[in-house]
């Protein structure tokens, strides 16, 4: 789930760096968040980023003083944007790509990984509680963006390797499950 952050959860001078992988090609992405706007770096050219509005995955952009509007959704590894009807495909290069919440044989990942770079908002499980699917379990802050990371199967929470307020990075470790016996994706079990 996606949805804007409120007012107050903004950050300021926060730099994160990625790697990201479009139509083949490696893009290094750098930006500087100061409020609503941002100096990003793709491959060495800079732009000036302002956000206007951000609603359900929608963003009103001001890019180098020229309105733009993007739409953006995430799946794991995965960021589709579209642009002037355009729709272009972002993932992480194969060889630096955690296993973020992908299936092996139908099997749940216990490992829930940042799907972005961003700033925890709020943990929402502490080690040893037991969590059901669709829970919520950690709130993550990725361009002025809630992102909340939910548990996709019944397990007991094994270890939190991240708290309020921490900056994080694509892919990075945030908590572990542990699965009671073999949990199945649930498109798989019929």
């Amino acid at each position: 789930m996606v949805k804007p952050l409120k007012d107050d959860c903004s950050a300021q001078d926060i730099v994160m760096k990625t790697i990201l992988s479009s139509g083949g090609e490696a893009l290094s992405v750098e930006y500087i968040q100061d409020g609503d706007e941002y100096e990003v770096v793709v491959n060495s050219q800079t732009r000036t980023v302002r956000l206007l509005s951000a609603r359900d995955g929608a963003l009103t952009l001001l890019v180098d003083g020229k309105p733009l509007r993007v739409h953006v959704a995430s799946d794991g590894p995965r960021t589709l944007v579209a642009v002037a009807g355009h729709v272009y495909e972002f993932t992480r290069p194969q060889e630096k790509q955690p296993r973020t919440r992908q299936r092996e044989g139908g099997r749940l990942d216990p490992e829930i990984r940042s799907p972005m770079p961003g700033k925890i908002l709020q943990v929402l499980v502490t080690e040893g509680a037991t969590v059901e699917t669709g829970q919520a379990l950690v709130l993550l802050e990725a361009m002025k963006m809630e992102n909340t990371l939910s548990a996709e199967g019944a397990a007991l929470v094994k270890k939190v390797h991240v708290a309020p307020g921490e900056l994080v990075d694509l892919g990075q470790l945030l908590v572990e499950l542990e699965f009671a016996e073999p949990a199945v994706a649930q498109s798989q079990v019929n």
